[in-house]
């Protein structure tokens, strides 16, 4: 009975905050589920997408690239790796804030941007996509930095020993053992970065709100849309459901099939 007492605050916390609000998005959104079938949110499902398929490989790809590049204990080097990870301690909406100064038409980078035809990347829908995107992979590939660097440094030395002595160059290496050795550190960064870009919405608000012309509204931001903006409950529940279901999908099907490539007897 003592510990029941203990734990009732936290529960009725959990209760009035998590559990009861997530029964009346099941009651709301089972009830709005046909609404969903609207172009906006189609367009919705479409950037979410389009976005995930392009920050998740760029964004791994990035954080390899610089482990790759910065391993070692060098001064210089380590100092390097304190730039690459600043963007992950900064918040998103600060990071964010960053790039709204610096593409503004009349910002530090307008010489630039006019230069390459963009008086106003942000006003412009492809321009404002490959912003966010690119914001997205530049927040998050320090930390996925850092996990490649921790699966380096694990890597059984004697196997590259072994290569370079058999004559491999660092190429071979590289894609015959160590590459290879790192699948297991590639199978999480890349989870950790498709629920990144299914959840992390920020950037969006800052940069562009959805704009322009639905070019970045992205699912999650057009829940936030309908449930504080329009006010419908209903369909933003409904929508909200929807992206859950997705999110188990992924899980349940995607996961598993790639898990199958991933070789963790190193």
């Amino acid at each position: 009975m003592r510990a029941w007492a203990f734990l009732l605050p936290t529960g009725l916390f959990l209760l009035a905050f998590t559990y009861l609000p997530a029964l009346r998005i099941l009651v709301e959104g089972s009830s709005a589920l046909p609404r969903l079938l609207t172009p906006e949110n189609g367009n919705a499902l479409r950037v979410t997408l389009l976005y995930t398929l392009l920050t998740v490989p760029l964004s791994v790809l990035v954080g390899l690239l610089a482990a790759l590049a910065l391993e070692g204990e060098g001064r210089l080097r380590q100092a390097v790796r304190a730039l690459v990870f600043h963007p992950v301690l900064l918040p998103t909406v600060a990071f964010a804030a960053v790039f709204l100064y610096l593409l503004n038409p009349l910002g530090p980078l307008r010489g630039l941007l006019q230069a390459v035809g963009l008086q106003n990347p942000l006003g412009d829908p492809l321009g404002a996509f490959l912003a966010v995107v690119l914001v997205g992979v530049l927040k998050d590939a320090g930390l996925y930095m850092l996990y490649y660097l921790a699966g380096l440094q694990a890597l059984p030395k004697e196997l590259l020993d072994a290569a370079r002595v058999d004559g491999a160059g660092r190429v071979a290496t590289f894609l015959k053992v160590t590459w290879p050795l790192l699948t297991p550190t590639t199978f999480f960064v890349g989870v950790m970065a498709a629920l990144g870009s299914l959840r992390n919405v920020d950037h969006i608000f800052v940069l562009t709100k959805g704009g322009p012309v639905g070019a970045t509204d992205h699912l999650l931001y057009r829940v936030y849309t309908l449930g504080f903006e329009y006010f419908d409950f209903p369909a933003a529940s409904a929508l909200s459901l929807a992206l859950l279901a997705l999110l188990t999908l992924l899980a349940l099907l995607a996961l598993p099939r790639l898990e199958r490539g991933v070789h963790y007897d190193a």
